[in-house]
């Protein structure tokens, strides 16, 4: 039987790495070699998923999230295909933020030629993050003040892998205003002129709605 001091904390990920201090061009080198597993903020490089402040024992991806992201990068494909103006980035491509670097689960660029061999975006109107347990407060907070930095940026939507609830923060006259929609509701994502029901993400799927996860 496992004592308390056994279950007091839960056992650390085998692939669990702590956030390290490294300089810009020294996260720049790593990522070249590791691409897509290291994000940059505030001069600390850590492992996707697992933003400083976080707790290492809720990280990871999920398979409601891995979905719930999936649906909302295809509905935007799809929606600005053939448009010209804008493109859709998924999380495969990175995103500068000021001194900070990120893959968001999904994002638009908008007047912004196309550059094939480039590896980093500089500007986004819109930005899609998929909430989890472990990078929640991230999102909410330092990683949106990261992306106010961004010239263009119009939208910043947070979709919850809990239940069908979505977090939109739209910026108006320098102000920036949240609405949240909830159930069968559909998102009004005037950055990119999208009307987007919640039923078209996430459609029915079977979601836990354990609020520690």
């Amino acid at each position: 039987m496992a004592s308390e001091a056994d279950t007091a904390f839960p056992q650390v990920p085998t692939d669990y790495e702590p956030p390290r201090r490294v300089s810009e061009a020294e996260y720049l080198r790593i990522a070249e070699q590791f691409p897509k597993k290291y994000e940059y903020h505030d001069g600390l490089m850590y492992p996707r998923f697992y933003p400083p402040g976080s707790h290492w024992a809720m990280a990871g991806g999920t398979e409601a999230h891995d979905q719930i992201k999936i649906s909302v990068q295809l509905e935007i494909g799809r929606h600005l295909r053939g448009s010209g103006r804008c493109r859709a980035h998924t999380s495969d491509m990175m995103l500068r933020a000021g001194d900070h670097d990120f893959f968001p689960d999904a994002y638009v660029t908008c007047n912004d030629p196309f550059q094939a061999s480039r590896t980093r975006i500089e500007d986004a109107t819109f930005i899609c993050e998929v909430r989890s347990q472990s990078t929640a407060e991230f999102d909410r907070n330092d990683k949106f003040e990261a992306y106010k930095l961004l010239p263009s940026l119009r939208e910043y939507l947070i979709l919850d892998n809990r239940r069908p609830q979505a977090t939109l923060h739209r910026k108006i006259d320098g102000a920036w205003l949240q609405i949240t929609y909830t159930g069968t509701a559909e998102i009004a994502l005037e950055s990119i002129d999208l009307r987007l029901p919640l039923d078209s993400i996430y459609g029915g799927m079977p979601l836990d709605p354990d609020p520690t996860k």
